[in-house]
């Protein structure tokens, strides 16, 4: 015969079997809302590394050309100095009127291969 004893494991065994359901579909919640998270992160980190890398991209392009610009203005100053020099001997001594023709030539030169 079935008494209230029986009645009440029975419900105390269900009640248990439906915690213990409740419990693994509450973990799996969490692992799975986990999962999503960090694959998002990990979705959301690799969208930013590629802005930043062409950032990067972009900067070292621009450092190329500066020091490219660089290079190209240490030759024009260069050139500049040695005429500044040239004019200067021929004002102190009023000679070296070849050298200033050589220097007119050469700055020419640079100006039509430039």
């Amino acid at each position: 015969m079935i008494t209230f004893e029986h009645i009440q494991s029975f419900f105390f065994v269900l009640f248990g079997l439906f915690s213990f359901i409740a419990a693994i579909a509450l973990v799996a919640s969490a692992v799975v809302r986990y999962w999503k998270f960090a694959h998002k992160q990990s979705d959301e980190n690799a969208e930013d590394l590629k802005e930043v890398m062409t950032y990067l991209k972009n900067d070292k392009e621009r450092i190329e050309k500066l020091e490219e610009n660089q290079k190209v203005f240490k030759e024009e100053n260069k050139l500049m100095l040695r005429a500044l020099e040239k004019l200067l001997s021929h004002e102190v001594d009023g000679n070296h009127t070849e050298e200033l023709v050589a220097m007119r030539d050469e700055i020419l030169d640079y100006l039509i291969e430039k």
